[in-house]
């Protein structure tokens, strides 16, 4: 019955380590504005599959030739991460940054934030860089 499935692709895991030891970069189509009360709005282009952007384009989703754009605003927390997003910090230390400011344990600090990392990087907001790239 699965004649027309694509197979998927079985990403490699890593562990826990490489994973803290990843450095986060930011999306440069990413605009952001900041507000006085400590929020964080960014704004950034849709991305859609082939098929979704061609119908989009036909029913005038696209102006001027560009992609529709999202808004994200991020809360006082979202914005403390974000900011600390330079392709230079690690994940771990954006975590232990976040412990310490808000009071929270570190096991919690490091789940709430590579959480949220997770989520920035599949709205396509982010990537992550290896540690050991360049390295052997």
């Amino acid at each position: 019955m699965g004649l027309f499935r694509k197979k998927k692709t079985a990403l490699p895991e890593i562990s826990r380590s490489e994973a803290l030891a990843c450095k986060p970069i930011r999306n440069q189509d990413v605009q952001e504005t900041s507000s006085e009360e400590g929020k964080t709005l960014l704004t950034y282009p849709l991305q859609l599959k082939p098929l979704f952007a061609d119908v989009a384009k036909r029913f005038g989703m696209w102006k001027d030739g560009h992609a529709p754009l999202k808004r994200l605003e991020l809360d006082e927390m979202g914005s403390f991460v974000w900011e600390m997003i330079d392709g230079n910090t690690t994940v771990r230390k954006i975590s232990t940054r976040f412990a310490e400011k808000y009071k929270i344990l570190p096991r919690e600090a490091e789940v709430a934030t590579t959480s949220f990392l997770k989520d920035l990087g599949k709205r396509g907001l982010i990537a992550f860089t290896d540690n050991q790239a360049g390295k052997k």
